[in-house]
């Protein structure tokens, strides 16, 4: 059993809410572009599989991870510890309001947050039983009251079916929706964006490349919009001489959101793209290796067109997000111990002034196998969530067989500086359980958590 297929059985173990099976062609597009498709609606980092949000491969780690996990009777056993710890103060913190039932079952990507204009916008795409797939776009004011806004069909006018990989401010108040359309061949996706100057009305940018891939992710600053994203390529191995299929990345640029050009990414063959951000020094992205190995890698631009890769490497960091704060740019995934032990998975992040030399941190979290799933700028401060992704299947073992462990609640931090994070008290009502696509975004001081259908948001607190 190789890592993808270790990866496909351990999501299958944990998962337990049904989706609607997604067309053959789609699952083969998204396979073949390393999104792990899977017939489990919480399946999940990036990393890839369905519900994926930006993609994430939080499991990354996992897979190592799963050969000590106990093994009995015949089913995987995951012995979740909570260990007593301090939280700190409780000061900052956020005060979070009954969760908001946003859309039904079925969404097998995103959903995306943006926020732009002092409005937040939330993109997914769901499957109906049918088997066909739609994409959405809702808006908020205040993250309690949603309401969609595009037109239904907006995304399938063309035909083909549209999934969306992100969503971001256009740089002048638009937005910009990217993602990937199933290809001509059995096993290829075509890359797609769409731009919009209200949320309502959109129209397919002129992609103009000739490469088989998906946009990834997409972020902007005034004057320019960046997305990045991968495919498959075929090379010649220097070792056996044999062609083979390796992952390439690709960023496109866009001045106006509507005619892109792309370029390869310097010395990324191999690697799968987490996230993309802007920043006071321009455009950052980060990615990871492809493969049993854990390591990721930094590439920065000014511009959005000409990219350079940073000299450091992250060894064992899986990369779920990134953000811009001020001056600094700041990466949060997980780090996973050499030993791949249980309590050697932990919230890591990096941070960097240039985009070239980078410090590494760590944070506390309530349960083992916890990571650090995404991060926003709320106010003047960086928020990040995550949770133990096993946690929704999780048992113990007990004299009779395994039984069920209790959800726990999500694990929320918060930074000043995105270098020392402050583990927040836990609020029970905080429930995002093993879906691994769960994003957090900021409205002011307000910070907004979306997840499989719902929505939490809660203020600040002084």
């Amino acid at each position: 059993m190789n890592d993808t297929e270790l990866e496909a059985w351990l999501v299958a173990r944990f998962r337990t809410a049904p989706t609607p099976e997604p067309p053959p062609n789609l699952q083969a597009a998204v396979r073949d572009d390393q999104i792990r498709a899977s017939s489990q609606a919480q399946s999940a980092r990036p990393s890839r599989m369905w519900g994926l949000a930006r993609p994430r491969r939080a499991l990354g780690g996992m897979v190592a991870l799963a050969f000590t996990l106990v093994l009995a009777a015949g089913l995987l056993a995951v012995v979740v510890i909570r260990p007593s710890q301090s939280t700190g103060p409780a000061s900052p913190g956020i005060a979070w309001q009954p969760r908001i039932q946003v859309a039904g079952p079925g969404i097998i990507f995103g959903p995306y947050l943006a926020t732009v204009g002092g409005r937040l916008y939330m993109v997914s795409t769901s499957s109906a039983a049918d088997g066909t797939e739609s994409t959405v776009v809702r808006s908020a004011s205040d993250g309690k009251t949603w309401e969609q806004i595009s037109a239904p069909g907006a995304f399938e006018k063309d035909g083909p079916r549209f999934f969306a990989q992100g969503i971001s401010d256009d740089g002048k108040g638009g937005l910009i929706v990217v993602g990937g359309l199933p290809g001509g061949e059995a096993e290829s996706i075509v890359p797609a964006a769409w731009h919009s100057t209200d949320g309502r009305t959109w129209a397919r940018a002129q992609v103009g490349t000739p490469a088989l891939a998906r946009m990834s992710a997409v972020t902007a600053r005034p004057g320019a919009i960046v997305a990045i994203g991968d495919g498959r390529v075929v090379v010649n191995s220097a070792a056996t001489g044999a062609d083979q299929s390796v992952n390439q990345m690709y960023a496109w640029f866009s001045s106006d959101g509507n005619a892109w050009s792309q370029v390869v990414l310097p010395d990324s063959s191999g690697f799968i793209p987490s996230a993309i951000s802007s920043w006071g020094g321009g455009f950052a992205a980060i990615a990871q290796l492809d493969g049993i190995t854990l390591s990721s890698s930094v590439w920065t631009s000014a511009d959005g067109r000409t990219w350079q890769k940073s000299p450091q490497d992250f060894a064992r960091f899986t990369p779920t997000a990134m953000a811009g704060f001020g001056g600094r740019l700041v990466a949060v995934g997980n780090h996973q111990d050499s030993q791949s032990t249980a309590a050697g998975f932990v919230p890591a992040s990096w941070s960097s002034t240039d985009g070239r030399t980078w410090v590494e941190s760590r944070a506390s979290a309530r349960q083992v196998a916890t990571g650090f799933g995404d991060v926003a700028v709320v106010g003047a401060t960086l928020v990040a969530i995550g949770a133990n992704y096993m946690g929704q299947a999780a048992v113990t073992l007990q004299v009779g067989g395994p039984t069920p462990v209790p959800t726990p609640a999500a694990n929320v931090w918060v930074s000043p500086d995105g270098t020392t994070w402050r583990l927040l008290t836990e609020d029970p009502s905080l429930i995002v359980g093993s879906y691994l696509n769960t994003h957090v975004a900021g409205l002011g001081t307000r910070a907004v958590v979306a997840t499989y259908g719902e929505v939490y948001f809660g203020d600040l607190t002084p």
